[in-house]
């Protein structure tokens, strides 16, 4: 089931998903989950030298080239064998699973979606993110398709998003700015055969979309999006385009 078509812009991302999911009638529930990400490589790592080396350069190639950090440092590596050890650190991941907050439609239609947010207690770079995976009326599990984008925000690079979105979210999406970047949101529910095509097909466009964070979603086998402001100079995200099916 698809959306009634509305005018999203401008709207903050837990109130316009409020109204999404308010009328997507096909879903039992959802789930929401607190997300705080690793420490900063230099805090959980006595770095050497050499590490040290492939970390600094890694940030000068992301500052030059808007590549994500880790594509960045894998890119050194081959220059710096006795740096091997970032291997492990690029393959952290942290499971949000086993401590789930489940919205039930209703609470979701009478604005639930948005108490939850702002009853959120940020500490620190903690944020609160919307799972993709949710519970039909049937019992069965799908997916709402969502995906964060590694462009840096600027004119030119939200048209190339929204032409990557267009091809990804072929019955339409809604793009978001996060403070840094971009997030998109499809706008029915697929199935979780669907979803792990959609995340393939979302591989194929990296750099542009993020691929660490499709990878860390594959592991999981459900994605996340923050709903409240994290660190650095993230923020709240906003919608600023609603792009119709392709």
């Amino acid at each position: 089931m698809g959306i009634v078509v509305e005018n999203f812009i401008g709207l903050s991302a837990p109130r316009f998903l409020g109204k999404l999911f308010s009328s997507l009638q096909n879903v039992r529930e959802i789930r929401l989950a607190k997300c705080s990400p690793l420490p900063l490589l230099q805090a959980r790592f006595n770095l050497t030298a050499a590490e040290r080396g492939v970390y600094e350069r890694a940030l000068e190639l992301r500052r030059r080239t808007g590549l994500c950090f880790w594509d960045a440092a894998l890119l050194e590596l081959p220059f710096v064998p006795d740096a091997v050890r970032l291997l492990d650190a690029a393959m952290m991941h942290v499971s949000l699973r086993g401590d789930e907050k489940i919205l039930s439609w209703s609470e979701i239609s009478s604005g639930g979606l948005e108490r939850a947010c702002a009853e959120f207690s940020q500490e620190g770079e903690a944020s609160l993110t919307l799972l993709s995976e949710v519970v039909c009326r049937d019992g069965s599990i799908g997916h709402l398709p969502m995906l964060d984008f590694h462009a840096f925000k600027s004119p030119a690079n939200q048209l190339l998003v929204e032409a990557a979105a267009t091809r990804l979210f072929p019955d339409g999406s809604i793009l978001l700015d996060s403070g840094e970047s971009y997030h998109a949101y499809g706008t029915r529910i697929i199935s979780q055969e669907d979803f792990r095509r959609f995340l393939g097909n979302a591989m194929l466009l990296a750099p542009i979309v993020d691929r660490p964070y499709v990878a860390h979603q594959l592991i999981e086998g459900r994605c996340a999006l923050r709903l409240t402001q994290g660190g650095g100079k993230s923020r709240v995200p906003m919608v600023v385009a609603v792009l119709p099916k392709s």
